[in-house]
């Protein structure tokens, strides 16, 4: 798994200083569905961004096996299960399918293996958030 995640950790490296990553991956995911786009109306998109910039390293290092990453995922699955948030389940795939399809236009290395790695990755994240609906 070591390799995979230095994979992945290099790779969003090449994203997070890409200027436009963060705001990409917003318009991707708000395009994938009306109903999405209407979570995010009345969202500070700035602040937003800023929080997908911390949740994907939690994401990632949660991945890695890291205690400490899994307390904040487990932090992001309560605020964003059912009487909060309650962002549905079929959204988080969404979410995913944006990341996978915005990660190479920012990572110029970036090719099939390396997005599956990064796809399997956050999935694991994912999975918890989703069970904790």
């Amino acid at each position: 798994m070591t390799e995979k995640v230095t994979q992945v950790k290099l790779s969003y490296g090449r994203c997070a200083v890409s200027p436009k990553f963060f705001e990409d991956f917003y318009d991707d995911f708000m395009d994938s569905s009306p109903l999405i786009r209407a979570r995010f109306e009345n969202t500070d998109m700035e602040a937003q961004r800023a929080l997908l910039r911390h949740g994907l390293s939690h994401l990632i290092m949660y991945a890695a096996g890291s205690h400490a990453a899994g307390m904040k995922v487990d932090r992001l699955a309560d605020s964003h299960a059912k009487g909060k948030l309650d962002i549905q389940p079929w959204m988080y795939r969404h979410w995913i399918e944006s990341l996978i399809r915005t990660v190479p236009r920012h990572d110029k290395k970036a090719n099939a293996q390396l997005l599956s790695v990064w796809k399997e990755m956050i999935q694991m994240g994912v999975d918890k958030m989703i069970s904790a609906h």
